[in-house]
């Protein structure tokens, strides 16, 4: 395979042609690009008083300065010089395909436009300064009405801006300007640019909507000087990574963006004005390390309102009439007569407790001392969804295994919001002094026996799909709760080994701002501490993470790969309920269809044929069995 084309970006040259074109081409006799990106102002300005930089220009145009390879640049912050701007118009009104060369290798791409190069790379330009009076710019510079038409003057409208957003995709983005926002969740901003600084660099929230649209794989353009003659430096955001896209047909790909910010050619300070890289033809699978989640979340159609949380009621695992344990209308919205009679359901009318006379019973797959495990109503995925893996019932008599979406509930017997010792109350006398004491056993003995079924339904995907699965686990735990349970839902494990299920959930919360995730291993609590259950302090969401690497052959299975995430809630604030299975319904493919779980209802006889599809798989793991 050949070796990708590398590219190297110059910082604003600002007419130093001599020295600058000197020194990439002694870069490019060694390394040789394919192409070279100017960011910024290419030219220096107009001054009757400079004649070393008119001299300077009159050798490039004249081909004494050698330009030693294409070099493409846009229009940066100030006007070109006049000789510059003259020949581009006349080249314009000619329209005969050359007359965007300057000179031998320096070609200019246009204010607003799209290039694919020789090479393949896609380029698109925007250049110029925003300017936000409802139009384009004119030969007076003033913006007046839709996209700018003068292809010289260093300004461009929002109308541009949102144009280029139809240009589905870009290997690099050039700007003159920074997208908006840019900074957020950047240690390296929070080092290297104060707030009185960021404000002074021009940026606009357009842009910010055109790399959400775009995500392209470099954005470049250059650091400013500023009015004060305060000059931002070098600034090399870290990567990040853009949500899976809405119309995907499920990729392993990774859209993630790169900006770069070149300090001026020759700067005092030495900052870096110049900087190479090679890009791959083939985009990453694997989140790069270092990466963050997107800083424009939310913009990919333009700003987006902030969305509204759903209401803060339970999920209904065994609800029949889609009121959602207590709430009412389509998808479980609450109305106000709802609101203002709910009072806390007991244990004969929840909808977990098995001591409730209208449980459907045949949904539940394995009772323990402790705890139970039942199949989803309205499961996320399909029967089908896993049956390519393996995902089935083992075969008998030569009918075919019959497969089941795997959707599964882990349930505590107790009657509690919380696993803690406060929220657990003991069914019979313990002999323990306190009731404190006793709550802390049946808390450990529940924790630890739902953790036995989340690890046992771990082995028999892995095992069942020969680790081509990997699961998902996660728990809602509020004081507001009614009745708390984990949900199992089993992902493609090349999703977990490649840091993707990791890297939706980050992004999904920070798409709905929610708090971050840390890993469980940061905690104080959430572990088992000798003999007993250390829960969580506080309302947070958690979620269990975990798959097997290893070949079909290798009946030992293979590497183990887990990590365990908590979000901490403020207690007492809204919660996007669905926010677990929101994520995993992206990362399957299902999110257009199988989000909402009430719109997965099935029949008894689908739900009974799951449910024995499902104990005929589990049957050599289930614990409960053989105790």
């Amino acid at each position: 395979m050949a070796d990708p084309p590398k590219t190297i970006v110059l910082g604003s040259v600002n007419g130093q042609f001599a020295a600058a074109f000197k020194k990439l081409g002694t870069l490019h006799a060694k390394n040789q690009f394919a192409c070279c990106i100017a960011t910024g102002n290419l030219f220096g300005t107009d001054n009757d008083d400079n004649e070393a930089a008119d001299n300077e220009l009159s050798q490039l145009l004249s081909g004494q300065i050698e330009v030693p390879v294409t070099t493409y640049f846009t229009v940066g912050t100030r006007p070109f010089p006049a000789r510059i701007a003259e020949r581009l118009e006349k080249a314009a009104e000619t329209d005969d395909g050359e007359g965007n060369e300057i000179c031998p290798n320096l070609h200019y791409l246009g204010k607003r436009s799209v290039t694919k190069t020789a090479e393949g790379l896609r380029i698109v330009a925007l250049g110029g300064l925003l300017v936000e009076d409802d139009g384009a710019a004119s030969a007076d510079g003033v913006v007046r009405a839709g996209p700018s038409t003068d292809a010289c003057l260093p300004f461009h409208s929002v109308a541009d801006e949102a144009s280029l957003r139809g240009a589905h995709g870009a290997d690099i983005l050039l700007t003159a300007i920074w997208p908006r926002g840019i900074q957020r969740g950047s240690a390296q901003a929070q080092a290297l640019l104060s707030d009185t600084t960021l404000a002074k660099i021009p940026s606009s929230d357009g842009l910010a909507d055109l790399v959400a649209a775009l995500r392209p794989r470099y954005h470049l353009t250059s650091s400013p000087d500023l009015e004060d003659g305060e000059q931002v430096s070098f600034y090399e955001r870290e990567a990040f990574f853009h949500p899976e896209r809405p119309d995907s047909s499920h990729s392993l790909a990774i859209d993630v963006t790169r900006f770069l910010s070149l300090a001026s050619w020759g700067n005092a300070s030495k900052a870096k004005s110049l900087y190479a890289f090679a890009l791959s033809r083939e985009a990453p699978t694997l989140v790069p390390a270092g990466c963050t989640p997107s800083p424009f979340l939310g913009r990919a159609n333009g700003q987006k309102k902030r969305r509204a949380p759903l209401e803060p009621e339970p999920y209904s695992r065994f609800s029949q009439d889609g009121r959602g344990g207590g709430r009412g209308g389509r998808h479980g919205k609450r109305t106000r007569r709802d609101q203002q009679a709910h009072v806390p359901l007991g244990p004969d009318r929840c909808f977990f407790c098995l001591s409730n006379p209208n449980l459907p019973t045949h949904m539940l797959a394995s009772i323990g001392d402790d705890a139970y495990l039942a199949t989803a109503k309205g499961p996320l995925p399909l029967p089908t969804t896993f049956a390519e893996q393996g995902l089935a019932a083992p075969a008998e008599g030569g009918t075919p295994p019959n497969s089941f979406p795997g959707h599964m509930i882990i349930v505590p017997l107790s009657h509690a919001p919380t696993i803690s010792a406060g929220a657990m109350h003991p069914a019979e006398d313990t002999g323990l002094n306190t009731e404190a004491s006793a709550g802390q056993v049946v808390a450990t003995k529940t924790f630890c026996e739902m953790t036995r079924f989340r690890e046992s339904l771990q082995a028999m995907v892995a095992s069942r799909t020969h680790q081509r699965l990997g699961t998902v686990t996660w728990e809602i735990s509020r004081q507001r709760n009614v009745h708390v349970h984990w949900q199992f839902v089993p992902v493609p494990a090349d999703l977990v080994v490649g840091g993707l299920v990791e890297a939706a959930f980050r992004v999904e919360a920070a798409n709905l701002e929610l708090p971050p995730l840390v890993e469980e291993s940061q905690e104080k609590g959430g572990v088992m501490a000798g003999d007993n259950y250390k829960p969580i302090e506080g309302d947070y969401f958690r979620v269990w993470i975990w798959g097997e690497t290893g070949e079909a052959s290798d009946e030992s299975g293979g590497r183990i790969v887990g990590k365990t995430l908590v979000m901490h809630l403020d207690e007492g604030s809204y919660f996007d309920l669905q926010y677990g299975r929101r994520v995993v319904a992206k990362l399957l493919g299902l999110e257009a269809t199988r989000t909402v779980w009430q719109e997965c209802s099935q029949t008894e006889a689908e739900e009974e044929a799951d449910v024995a599809a499902f104990r005929a798989a589990y049957a050599p793991w289930d614990f409960t069995l053989a105790e």
